[in-house]
């Protein structure tokens, strides 16, 4: 075990330099509180004075506030600031600036606001800057001129509210209210805010707009105008790069005499091209025509559009409105040349399961086209048309309109003329190679069968049916009254015969090819969207043995 023994005057020096040295670190706690203190006053760091010609310090300003000139620069939190002369209160830790003021500020790594202004006022404390009078701010490409700008650099975002102007690229941005983040390169524009640009001019009430993406976004009524279209959105967004947008709320486009609605429109300028999604509507204003849908294609030069999903056209018109669907309608403009007239018309064209109502005359094919220059309305495809209690079938239809009307009806191939007379059901027919059907106020007046020509047709009594007449010739003309067989001339080589009731046939109660389609009928304009299959069967020659053969067959082996 070892001792140690202290004498007196060691253990005096000992306690001599332990008191000193607390001492000393108690002095350096209080300097450091007393900076700290005094920094959480100030809000932060003490503003640096980095260069200044002169500095003096006057009664007038009091002793916390130095006058500096010339050359004067100062550095606070990443932010350098220059001007020509200053007031600096070292106590409050801000200044006033004076004089060609420019202050820029590292907002990224590579990033750097610039702003230049007559006068600034700065706050060490909150971090916020004031530039009044000829102010301007770069940033990148973007450029924004105003009076007035506050620079709030503890949130990180620049505003002015009288009124400012901003350059980037080839856009000028106005607006009484504006503000930037420098951090996101958002500028966010508020109250009468208007984008010029070479190809169109932006009319909004608040957008925002990026100026590294050069996307634009709107939030509220905003309208692009362009030398061939016209745009209204609530909301969207714009691209100026790709002269491309997107608008989802209350937006339509116009183009010359269409417009162009919809839940969501998509246009791209350079390709004069747009798309639209869910309850589309294009119309023509001009021609009267509506076409709707939920997707569809819009196309400016040369005009065109194809609808799809729930497609349909109205047609409108004094007297009726015709309603046509299809799975696919596509519409197409073309111009007419006639010695010095020009003449522009509309060709309808409608592909797969396409439907047509009007209320005095319906119609069922596979596809149609409607060319408007001649007013023709060709069907093809198991095409048939309705009118009054008459069926007319053929393998090609064509509709001869001129105004409201219905002129004429050609039937080429395989013609069929359909009526029922009763609820047994029988069926007046007449059939033949063609048929040209003739109408007077949307009216059959008269049908010319050309070649083949045959008819049934029933005799009645008031209501009563008494008798089946059959006839062929090589033509026949049919007149009607009412909608409804009144009288028959027959040409060339004309049979008849006139049967009772009693005994009839199938094979004698019915022409080769007859079909009846009534089932697929659209009663109402909603009903063009029903589509069924078509399982009816033609009855034919063929058929009608085959039924007789099978019957005969039937019988014999009951007999067995």
């Amino acid at each position: 075990m070892f001792f140690i023994t202290l004498h007196p005057k060691n253990i005096l020096s000992t306690v001599k330099k332990t008191l000193f040295l607390f001492i000393l670190l108690l002095c350096v706690f209080q300097a450091v509180e007393a900076q700290n203190q005094d920094t959480t006053k100030t809000g932060g760091r003490k503003i640096e004075i980095v260069n200044s010609n002169t500095l003096e310090v006057d009664e007038y300003h009091g002793a916390d506030v130095k006058v500096l000139k010339g050359d004067v620069q100062f550095y606070h939190d990443s932010a350098s600031m220059y001007c020509d002369s200053a007031l600096y209160n070292s106590k409050e830790n801000k200044f006033r600036a004076y004089g060609r003021v420019h202050m820029y500020r590292l907002v990224e790594q590579t990033d750097t606001v610039h702003l230049w202004g007559d006068s600034l006022d700065y706050d060490g404390a909150t971090r916020f800057a004031r530039l009044r009078e000829n102010v301007k701010m770069v940033k990148d490409s973007m450029t924004m001129l105003t009076d007035n700008i506050d620079y709030d650099m503890a949130k990180n975002y620049a505003n002015y509210f009288n009124g400012g102007t901003t350059f980037t690229g080839e856009d000028t941005l106005v607006s009484e209210l504006g503000y930037f983040y420098p951090k996101t390169n958002d500028l966010v524009y508020n109250k009468d805010v208007v984008v010029h640009n070479p190809k169109y001019v932006m009319h909004s009430d608040t957008l925002t707009h990026n100026i590294k993406t050069k996307i634009s976004t709107f939030l509220g009524p905003t309208e692009i105008i362009g030398d061939s279209n016209y745009l209204y959105s609530e909301r969207g967004w714009y691209n100026h790069i790709k002269d491309e947008c997107q608008l989802t709320k209350k937006s339509f486009l116009i183009s010359k005499e269409h417009k162009l609605s919809g839940d969501t429109i998509m246009f791209f300028r350079n390709e004069k091209y747009g798309i639209g999604r869910s309850r589309v509507e294009i119309t023509d204003t001009v021609q009267n025509v509506k076409l709707k849908g939920n997707e569809a294609r819009y196309y400016e030069v040369p005009e065109k559009s194809l609808l799809t999903d729930s497609a349909l056209m109205i047609y409108f018109s004094k007297k009726d409105t015709m309603y046509l669907h299809a799975d696919t309608i596509v519409s197409v403009t073309d111009t007419l040349f006639e010695q010095k007239d020009t003449t522009v018309y509309r060709i309808i064209r409608a592909y797969s399961h396409a439907k047509m109502f009007r209320h005095d005359i319906q119609t069922m094919c596979d596809s149609l086209v409607y060319n408007m220059s001649d007013s023709i309305i060709t069907m093809h495809k198991t095409p048939v048309i309705w009118h009054l209690e008459n069926q007319i079938t053929a393998k090609t239809i064509k509709l001869y309109t001129s105004g409201n009307t219905i002129d004429m009806v050609e039937m080429l191939g395989s013609a069929f003329v359909s009526q029922q007379v009763d609820s047994v059901p029988r069926y007046n027919q007449i059939t033949g190679k063609d048929m040209v059907a003739y109408l007077d106020s949307n009216k059959i007046q008269e049908v010319e069968v050309i070649s083949d020509a045959a008819t049934i047709y029933y005799t009645m009594e008031d209501t009563i049916v008494t008798g089946m007449n059959t006839a062929t010739s090589k033509d026949m003309d049919i007149f009607f009254e009412n909608g409804k067989m009144k009288r028959l001339w027959f040409f060339k080589t004309p049979k008849g015969t006139l049967y009772p009731l009693e005994g009839l046939t199938k094979r004698q109660s019915f022409l080769n090819g007859f079909v009846w389609y009534d089932s697929h009928r659209p009663y109402k304009p909603e009903d063009i969207f029903k589509w069924s299959k078509v399982t009816e069967t033609v009855i034919s020659n063929e058929s009608i043995e085959k039924e007789e053969e099978e019957k005969r067959k039937q019988e014999e082996e009951e007999d067995w």
